[in-house]
């Protein structure tokens, strides 16, 4: 989805480094399009600093992960220096549940200090619990998941009974605690067949209390993570989506209005262009890379090599050919962080100027499968 809120958002925009990010966006773009070493790092950067959770969510996966032996504190602030330095703009931290990790302070602090704008994405439950080291943390964001008003909604598709009254009541407790309207608040809805009949009620009741209110699609994707719920309940009937939009001003989001037609044709989410690996990376709690948010395929470890080399490896140099002359995107993270709204424009300018061409980023292919085996993550 687009901004809705940009006197909120301009918090971020306009932070620190964020003209320094664009222009290393822009450049790239441009070098990606010649098949050429990308001069700066990824606009975006996802940071999963845990699997472990205090949910079981039936549309994922990563809670059953048993692997402990993280990445640690001193790998993050060596992380921290050197996405800094590439002009990375925005941190995404996120699991797993983030605030189980004991050091998951000082890991905010770690980008946050060096400038990095940092947004938690937490499932809420420990937001009472935390609201004051949160507000004071230097993170610029908090991303609460809630999926509908009615806690047999949420609690159903969250795996914990009584777990909407306390992600509420984290969410008040958090408010309370801010200075200076500090982190912004944007509540999420992932929206499936299970809850979309709850879509304008959820909107109604967090406008005007959240600075955001986000609602994500969820799908079904065989070889990432997101493999919990059988595919007839992931898609919501469109008429119903329509319906719940109508008399909110997401109604006039041009992503949500794209996803209805798709739906309406069976595409489950819209295809955008696709930036993976070349606006945005993820890293998993071991320091295993991937171009794609979905983390389709590993392209290498920051355990035994710096971001920097893997980011313009061989393996990633490889996956980013593959991307742009065999697949576009139909995955909701393509619309993370608005990335891509945001390469869209970059791009849409720089081709005006004749500043990119070679290869192209197709939108109409889905992601490559792995089969059983899942994807390649290390």
């Amino acid at each position: 989805m687009r901004l809705h809120n940009f006197r909120t958002y301009r918090k971020i925009l306009c932070s620190t480094g964020f003209a320094r990010t664009v222009w290393g966006a822009c450049r790239n773009l441009r070098a990606d399009s010649r098949g050429e070493r990308l001069p700066a790092g990824p606009y975006l950067a996802e940071l999963d600093v845990t699997y472990r959770c205090n949910l079981e969510c039936r549309m994922c996966q990563r809670w059953r992960d048993p692997r402990r032996g993280e990445l640690s504190l001193a790998d993050y602030r060596t992380l921290a220096v050197e996405l800094s330095g590439l002009g990375t703009h925005q941190i995404s931290i996120a699991g797993g549940e983030p605030l189980l990790r004991p050091e998951i302070f000082e890991i905010i602090e770690a980008f946050a200090g060096r400038g990095l704008s940092v947004n938690l994405c937490t499932n809420g439950l420990l937001l009472r619990r935390y609201r004051r080291e949160i507000a004071a943390s230097g993170a610029r964001c908090v991303t609460v998941s809630l999926d509908g008003t009615s806690p047999g909604s949420h609690d159903r598709l969250r795996g914990r009974p009584g777990a909407h009254a306390a992600v509420e009541g984290g969410i008040e407790a958090f408010l309370s605690s801010r200075a200076n309207g500090l982190p912004i608040l944007r509540v999420r809805m992932t929206v499936s067949q299970v809850n979309a009949g709850e879509v304008g009620a959820f909107y109604r009741r967090w406008a005007g209390v959240a600075e955001d209110v986000l609602l994500q699609p969820l799908h079904h994707c065989a070889d990432a993570f997101y493999t919990g719920m059988e595919p007839e309940a992931v898609q919501p009937d469109p008429a119903v989506l329509a319906r719940e939009l109508g008399g909110t001003p997401l109604a006039a989001d041009p992503y949500l209005q794209r996803w209805i037609e798709a739906l309406k044709v069976g595409t489950g989410v819209p295809e955008r262009p696709c930036y993976a690996g070349v606006l945005m990376a993820r890293i998993d709690p071991w320091g295993n890379v991937y171009p794609c948010l979905e983390q389709h395929v590993r392209v290498g470890s920051i355990r035994g090599a710096s971001f920097a080399a893997v980011w313009n490896g061989e393996a990633l140099r490889r996956e980013r050919g593959r991307l742009a002359n065999g697949r576009g995107c139909r995955c909701w993270y393509n619309n993370t962080a608005l990335i891509g709204h945001f390469g869209g424009l970059l791009a849409k300018s720089l081709g005006a100027f004749g500043l990119v061409g070679g290869r192209c980023r197709p939108g109409a292919a889905l992601p490559p499968s792995r089969g059983a085996a899942g994807p390649l993550r290390g």
